[in-house]
């Protein structure tokens, strides 16, 4: 019975129902997490695809959420899955970023073109879709100014900028 008990992790959403997940729900939370695609997890998990499919469709109804974004999202909130979990390339999705410096600084003002991209990042664009956007001239064009606007909000990386602009109500 102890062992049934290790097995389980209790979790309470907003209704007060409770969500039991088993050691296999979590792992494959955390390969959703990490960016696997289902076909990549069901060779990790050595089990078919179709076995996969059926579980995540599982889990979305435990977590009552129809996408990934949401799935991780709950996750995230109830503690189940740690920011590191998640795939970098899914955090600039899925987790809003909380700026390290409490007091963000402008040290130069930005121009139109600038407060664009960062708008269109903090909206969640990825970086093909603002070039053919704002009808850059191509990547480096892109990251000409992803460099001036982290180098003027005196951010680390253009995440930070976009949090440290709407702190500041640039965008």
């Amino acid at each position: 019975m102890d062992s049934l008990k290790n097995n389980l992790k209790t979790l309470h959403n907003k209704n007060s129902n409770k969500i039991y997940l088993i050691k296999s729900q979590i792992l494959l939370l955390q390969h959703l997490a990490a960016g696997l695609t289902l076909k990549e997890i069901a060779v990790s998990l050595n089990v078919s695809y179709n076995t996969i499919k059926t579980r995540v469709k599982t889990l979305y109804k435990k977590f009552n959420v129809s996408y990934r974004k949401e799935l991780i999202n709950k996750a995230l909130k109830l503690n189940l899955l740690k920011h590191n979990e998640v795939k970098p390339k899914f955090r600039k999705r899925f987790i809003k970023i909380k700026a390290e410096t409490p007091e963000p600084v402008l040290v130069c003002p930005l121009t139109a073109e600038e407060v664009r991209f960062l708008y269109l990042i903090s909206a969640g664009f990825r970086i093909k879709d603002i070039i053919k956007t704002m009808e850059l001239s191509g990547i480096y064009h892109a990251k000409i100014l992803k460099v001036s606007v982290c180098r003027k909000l005196n951010s680390k990386n253009i995440l930070q900028a976009a949090v440290y602009a709407k702190l500041l109500e640039i965008i």
